[in-house]
């Protein structure tokens, strides 16, 4: 048994809080003591809870900053309590630097860094001498700025059983195709090129555009939907419950994924194993996971971004064969081929302890 830390600063359920969640449950599963240490402004604890039951050790911190005296005493205890200590963010990763300062040089050695996208500061991490990345393009991107790093690559898993079992979250629209995104409205994913896109389809075809999520750019698009006449046929869900994800993706034709970066995602998995066709920039992340099985168009290209939108919308045959094509892909995604990697590494890193 292997009694494993997962300490994450996330201020809002996303997705790696589902990461780590599905970690903590597949990891304890394989018969693993494993505590997770969350941040109070995050409000994340009682979703944790919810989804791990009472087996597992759910503590609220301050995770502040590196004067975060209670939260640096908690992991100081931490190094000497568990056999794994696995950071997620740059909070976490800066107050357990300062524990690890005060603690034996051979503590270092149990810590591990997860990243989850292509924004972690390197001044953070040179604590640290071991990541697990979610992609080939975030552990290129670790190695290059962070060179001192030895890293491993483990994808982000989804549970495909979830997806089979899902029914939708809308009604049948009739005759209507729905093309569908589930993102954070923020800057760098799209959205703003997704609705042009979907203008330039033309107002006598009947589709639909949905699109899940919230966030600061949400009265931006709304405004810009009624500038280009589009009300009534763009519909804005809001935040979608990560539990409904799949259900979102079961009431929408195509799915479209305009982001222009990206470290990984679990939506466009979560679309994959819907067995929905796939519309997306090309992005590396998108080149590196979907692997031939989306149309992937040039970054910023928004008449191509519509006209491949169009040439599914008007071939069953070739939504069909995508959306074949995607669920197979998405197979080689799964949490336990995620869990069981990151069960490796651990055996590894404490076989060098």
């Amino acid at each position: 048994m292997i009694k494993v830390l997962h300490a994450i600063d996330g201020r809002a359920w996303g997705g790696a809080e589902r990461v780590v969640a599905m970690l903590t449950s597949g990891l304890q599963k394989r018969g693993n003591s494993v505590s997770v240490w969350t941040s109070k402004k995050g409000g994340c604890a009682p979703i944790f809870r919810e989804k791990l039951g009472e087996g597992v050790e759910i503590k609220e911190l301050p995770l502040l900053n590196d004067a975060d005296i209670v939260s640096i005493a908690h992991f100081w205890y931490a190094l000497k309590k568990y056999d794994i200590v696995h950071l997620h963010l740059s909070h976490t990763a800066v107050l357990c630097a300062v524990a690890l300062a005060i603690s034996p040089n051979h503590y270092s050695r149990k810590v591990i860094c997860h990243f989850h996208g292509l924004i972690a500061n390197p001044k953070h991490y040179r604590a640290y001498t071991q990541g697990v990345c979610v992609s080939k393009t975030v552990e290129i991107y670790v190695r290059e700025k962070m060179p001192w790093m030895r890293t491993w690559c483990v994808y982000n898993g989804i549970d495909i059983d979830k997806a089979v079992r899902s029914l939708p979250l809308l009604p049948s629209s009739g005759t209507a195709m729905r093309i569908g995104y589930l993102a954070r409205m923020s800057e760098g994913k799209g959205h703003e090129d997704l609705i042009k896109a979907f203008a330039m389809l033309g107002k006598n075809r009947d589709v639909e555009l949905i699109l899940g999520g919230d966030g600061k750019l949400m009265s931006y698009l709304q405004n810009l939907v009624k500038e280009m006449n589009l009300v009534g046929r763009v519909r804005f869900l809001g935040f979608i419950d990560p539990k409904d994800a799949f259900s979102f993706w079961k009431s929408v034709d195509i799915a479209c994924f305009p982001s222009y970066t990206e470290g990984f995602g679990l939506s466009m998995l979560e679309a994959m194993a819907s067995h929905l066709p796939i519309v997306a920039y090309a992005n590396p992340v998108y080149l590196e996971v979907f692997d031939g099985a989306a149309v992937l168009v040039p970054i910023g290209d928004i008449e191509k971004l519509s006209c491949s939108l169009k040439k599914l919308l008007d071939n069953k045959d070739l939504r069909s064969r995508y959306g074949k094509l995607a669920y197979e892909r998405a197979e080689k995604f799964s949490k336990d081929v995620m869990v069981d990697q990151v069960l490796s590494i651990y055996n590894e890193i404490l076989r060098g302890i």
